[in-house]
């Protein structure tokens, strides 16, 4: 994905019913206007960063107390849309940028429904959020939506290499996310991806819009870094145990630079944390310190990495501080 700058957490959906103020009778019918507020507009590297809060499109769900659908509206491309509901306590879905979603006749139909990484494009991150709340005729309903997908970036890579090595220069041939959750459910509940993407490597290439970056002409070297913002965009991951074997079972996401080094292709893995969705992890300068390794999937082992974890934008999130490899 791109380059971009921070952007705020969330966008809020409001709900406002037409009509009288009295208060309604429970079961009474009640028409409601749909519309969006917050959230720039947008542009990203290829995309903008406006594009990160971009919405394309709004699907709305309104459910009775029994899970029972009582009105669905796809708005398409508009930021209103009307629904017809009955008063009373009343569970408001909203989902952002999602495929169509039709045929939907239950809040648990909803819930079990899957949402996969390829549903989103660097201008438009599907969103979703739910609120539950006694609707009357002329009250209003604010539904939150959180991008489902986390934020992972790198502002800076630098050398620092020391003896034979303090003249080398290193080549920057892309920067990419391996071992990525593909799927997840919308109200992001999923204990363990069913999809994985770019399992130990860079193979998805489909996936390339969000979770990759081709670099052309970029050399490093000490006292001259590569100075650009580069984001992509992965479904949450909340697997907590790390593993290097080299068969494949689910693992920690990484952040992968890869390079050319000496004439041969090498690569420095960054081992993420757990990544939660609508949450961005920064790092704020990768610093190199040795040869690359031979395998994407494996950290270097070294005794210099560092990390300093600290609040970032978006919602709460972690910026990883300087690593040093």
């Amino acid at each position: 994905m791109k380059t971009f700058l921070p952007l705020t957490g969330l966008l809020a959906l409001t709900l406002l019913s037409c009509g009288k103020t009295a208060p309604q009778q429970p079961g009474k019918p009640v028409d409601f206007t749909v519309s969006i507020l917050g959230g720039p507009q947008t542009r990203a590297t290829a995309t903008t960063y406006a594009d990160e809060s971009r919405v394309n499109n709004l699907q709305v769900f309104v459910f009775d107390e029994s899970g029972a659908l009582e009105d669905y509206r796809d708005a398409g491309a508009a930021m209103t849309a009307t629904l017809s509901a009955t008063s009373g306590q009343r569970t408001v879905w909203a989902l952002v940028n999602a495929p169509a979603l039709p045929g939907i006749t239950s809040l648990d139909a909803l819930k079990a429904a899957t949402t996969s990484l390829s549903d989103n494009a660097g201008n438009s991150l599907v969103m979703s959020g739910s609120t539950q709340q006694e609707i009357v005729d002329g009250g209003s309903v604010p539904v939150t939506v959180r991008r489902i997908v986390s934020r992972v970036s790198v502002g800076k890579i630098t050398t620092d290499f020391k003896h034979a090595l303090a003249d080398a220069v290193l080549q920057i041939d892309a920067i990419y996310l391996i071992n990525v959750a593909g799927s997840n459910a919308y109200d992001v509940t999923a204990a363990e991806p069913a999809l994985w993407v770019n399992q130990l490597g860079h193979y998805d290439a489909a996936y390339d819009p969000l979770l990759s970056d081709s670099l052309t002409g970029v050399t490093v070297s000490n006292g001259h870094p590569y100075e650009q913002e580069h984001a992509f965009y992965p479904y949450p991951n909340p697997v907590e145990t790390p593993s290097w074997d080299d068969a494949w079972c689910p693992r920690h996401s990484m952040l992968v630079v890869e390079v050319t080094f000496e004439g041969a292709t090498g690569y420095y893995p960054v081992e993420l944390p757990v990544l939660e969705r609508n949450k961005t992890y920064h790092i704020e300068e990768l610093r190199l310190t040795r040869r690359p390794g031979t395998l994407p999937y494996k950290p270097i082992e070294t005794g210099e990495a560092t990390a300093q974890i600290t609040v970032r934008e978006w919602e709460i999130g972690l910026n990883l501080g300087i690593i040093t490899i």
